[in-house]
């Protein structure tokens, strides 16, 4: 159960990146090879100016007065200036575009790297470990500014009976979809993790319990018309869940306290069901402790 449950090691995944379409490749080679090829033309034009100005300097006086000569050298000098000037700019341009192309593969890198450390790739829900630090800073803050947070403990009856039967790959559909049923059901505040296994669990910051009752007596029965969904899969597959709530500060004050007596209630319920095998409705809510 939950309580006594160690801290899951975050599942291992993977994400790549898509391949560009070759007309997009090939446009983006082109536009990287435009600045290389403009920086080029300036280093052979500012070369071949360079070297004219030495000849100048050499042959000119016997070519022209020293004059004119001093006025050709001024030009070649103002001119090479300005490609010099030019280059300058061509180089700090290509510098601001590296810099940010390296940030955002760096961004991109980071949010790919904070997701396979905090999700789950099974269920695409946060794991124990992001659950667990956002439930210490939730309970945190319900103590500082006085608002209450709830939080939601589920577990799948018979889940070892569908990996026994139908074998693991099913398994991994069934936790699969009960991971969508939970995101189509919680908040975008809400926080939902797989706790571990076959048990999940959802953070519901600014929620009193009753509120939480509610969004659990939702879930169950959400999970339990899931059924039509698993038919698709296979037939007669047991899909339904006991849930557990409790809340901070009214029922306990830390966060081991909270997740200790929402486990309590999800054994609770689990208890009064397996005594009423003939009923197949859920209960109406869960027992108190």
């Amino acid at each position: 159960m939950f309580g006594s449950r160690s801290k899951a090691k975050a599942p291992a995944g993977s994400n790549g990146h898509e391949p560009l379409p070759a007309d997009d490749a090939s446009l983006a080679t082109r536009r990287a090879a435009a600045p290389r090829d403009g920086v080029s033309l300036l280093f052979w034009f500012l070369g071949i100016i360079v070297g004219a100005l030495t000849g100048w300097s050499i042959a000119g006086e016997d070519l022209v007065g020293s004059q004119a000569q001093r006025l050709v050298e001024a030009t070649g000098i103002a001119t090479a200036g300005s490609v010099g000037l030019l280059l300058g700019v061509q180089f700090k341009r290509r510098h601001v575009r590296i810099e940010r192309t390296y940030s955002t593969h760096l961004e991109e890198l980071s949010q790919r790297l904070r997701n396979l450390a905090y999700r789950d790739s099974l269920t695409d829900l946060y794991n124990h470990r992001y659950f667990y630090e956002q439930l210490t800073h939730e309970v945190e803050r319900a103590h500082r500014y006085g608002r209450p947070v709830s939080v939601i403990l589920l577990d799948l009856d018979h889940f070892k009976q569908v990996n026994d039967t139908y074998g693991h790959l099913m398994g991994d559909k069934l936790l699969a979809l009960i991971g969508q049923i939970i995101k189509d059901q919680v908040r975008s505040s809400d926080i939902a993790a797989r706790y571990g296994g076959d048990e999940f669990a959802i953070i519901l910051p600014d929620t009193p319990r009753a509120a939480a009752e509610a969004t659990g007596q939702k879930l169950a029965r959400a999970i339990a018309a899931g059924r039509a969904s698993v038919s698709q899969m296979s037939e007669h597959l047991p899909l339904s869940a006991a849930y557990g709530v409790a809340c901070c500060p009214d029922d306990a004050r830390s966060v081991s306290e909270l997740l200790q007596l929402a486990d309590d209630r999800v054994y609770l319920l689990k208890a009064t069901q397996r005594a009423q095998p003939s009923s197949s409705a859920l209960p109406a809510g869960t027992p108190a402790r």
